[in-house]
């Protein structure tokens, strides 16, 4: 089991009503046995929730880790905030442009402007797939030195193959001549939860 909340908590902030980051509970294609790949989509949507509070997530966490165990899931929760008025004036634009398209089914509009719209925190996530503290720190090293030069590293996050370092904006093309491997990772959302039974 991999448990982040309180790593996670302190990333979490809503100074503005409306403020709040989407959490996923997703069922991965790779984490499923080989014999059930075959009728199964890369990634499917198990629930979604609308954290609004610290309060919220911490009465819905044993709900979100039993949807995880027993679906076999991993709950990721996004790190860039968003807010409701943004998302709603959206929304209303997307609603006009559908209907004037002859779209009239609506399912889903929520979540397809969520995912198009700028976040109100810019932070990157650097998915690096190994646990070698001296890779990991050379790789830490180098984003520091980039512009802007500063500290960047705001949170490191365990996964299961590694870490997610979560950061402040670095110059992406000098990052990416070094470590073209390195997936880094713009507006994606970090682990939360994974289970005892994707172990």
């Amino acid at each position: 089991m991999i448990d982040n909340l309180e790593l996670i908590k302190p990333l979490l902030n809503f100074v503005e009503k409306g403020d709040f980051y989407m959490l996923y509970i997703l069922k991965r294609k790779k984490d499923q046995p080989e014999s059930e790949r075959d009728n199964h989509q890369s990634v499917r949507t198990i629930k979604t929730y609308c954290v609004d509070s610290l309060d919220y997530l911490d009465k819905r966490w044993e709900e979100i880790k039993m949807l995880c165990e027993v679906f076999k899931a991993r709950a990721y929760i996004h790190i860039q905030k968003q807010n409701h008025f943004d998302v709603s004036l959206e929304m209303m634009v997307e609603l006009a442009q559908r209907i004037k398209n002859d779209v009239n089914n609506q399912k889903g509009l929520f979540d397809s402007v969520v995912g198009k719209i700028k976040t109100l925190e810019k932070r990157w996530i650097v998915d690096i797939d190994s646990k070698n503290e001296d890779y990991i720190n050379s790789v830490l090293k180098l984003i520091n030195s980039l512009n802007p030069i500063e500290n960047k590293l705001i949170s490191k996050i365990p996964t299961k193959s590694g870490f997610h370092l979560i950061t402040r904006k670095f110059d992406l093309s000098e990052f990416s001549k070094k470590y073209p491997e390195i997936d880094v990772q713009k507006k994606n959302p970090t682990l939360l939860f994974l289970p005892n039974s994707l172990i």
